[in-house]
């Protein structure tokens, strides 16, 4: 489907179905669509695609008032594309009394909206696509694409390259990059938590000997689809540092909150790229700390 009009929550400006965004002193909030211009002239036949971040609830009140305002026009067909899911983490119960957040409450004011589509970028957990309705899925490949031609770029670069996987959760996604770019070696972390606090209590890396040897050309790129506080990545660093001390060390992440301060991650990781499916950032600027702005890459995922 490539013939569609844009309603861009996101970057207005982008657009090409003009609105305005109604904020009232109570905290609600709607969609106005401007009547009359050419847009809108072909209604009942056109599909229209609406972009939007889902970070937060304000987010999806905004989604379902674009919704709504389009339906009221007589438009029918509408898409939703929104490349970070929020919820996608919270794929079950944790404990007893607990609801699944993505299964029960998320997923189901989604499925009200009837979209023809739901379209995500690299989604955390494979409970979202039986959840959801009418669910697509793109993968992380053009971002871990522009990552590694910027990691190294030189002939033979596949031979210099070790994908990591954070944890046995992620070796799909890491096996899946690594055939479509013919990188021959991976490896999988082990990656203990307390349940009960969410703290890494320890993270191990198989043998860092034998096929992958002492290269000291030899580049470590973690890949993952979120990046939150960091601590993950933080503490795999190290570990793959008890065994390679002057390892170069990369993260790849589709979708980068970056809740703690880029210093912390600059003290272990080389270089980080992201998507702006969660926001655009200032690295500069993101803390009281200055890494240089070209320590994030972050790629256009809208």
């Amino acid at each position: 489907m490539s013939n569609y009009k844009t309603l861009n929550l996101a970057y207005p400006e982008k657009s090409s179905i003009k609105f305005k965004v109604n904020r009232f002193p109570d905290g609600q909030q709607s969609v106005t669509l401007e009547m009359g211009m050419d847009h809108l002239t072909a209604k009942h036949s056109g599909h229209v695609r609406i972009y939007s971040r889902l970070n937060t609830f304000r987010d999806l009140e905004l989604i379902i008032c674009a919704t709504a305002a389009l339906r009221n026009t007589g438009i029918q067909s509408l898409s939703l594309y929104t490349p970070y899911f929020m919820g996608a983490r919270s794929d079950r119960r944790f404990t007893e009394g607990d609801a699944n957040y993505l299964k029960q409450v998320i997923c189901p004011i989604i499925n009200a909206q009837k979209f023809d589509a739901v379209i995500v970028l690299d989604p955390h957990s494979d409970v979202l696509e039986a959840c959801l309705d009418n669910f697509e899925k793109i993968d992380n490949h053009d971002i871990v694409k522009s990552a590694l031609t910027d990691i190294d770029n030189k002939n033979d670069a596949q031979d210099r390259i070790v994908l990591v996987s954070p944890d046995a959760g992620a070796q799909k996604k890491i096996f899946n990059v690594a055939q479509k770019f013919g990188i021959q070696k991976v490896i999988t972390a082990n990656k203990v938590r307390n349940v009960r606090t969410g703290e890494i209590v320890n993270t191990d890396v198989p043998s860092l000997t034998g096929n992958f040897c002492m290269d000291p050309g030899q580049k470590f790129v973690i890949v993952d689809d979120i990046c939150d506080g960091g601590r993950t990545f933080i503490e795999l660093a190290k570990a793959i540092r008890l065994q390679r001390p002057d390892a170069e060390i990369y993260l790849i992440v589709t979708h980068g909150i970056f809740s703690n301060s880029f210093y912390e991650l600059s003290k272990h990781i080389k270089k980080v790229y992201s998507s702006n499916s969660y926001s655009d950032i200032d690295v500069e600027h993101h803390s009281d700390y200055t890494v240089g702005k070209d320590y994030l890459m972050q790629f256009n995922s809208f």
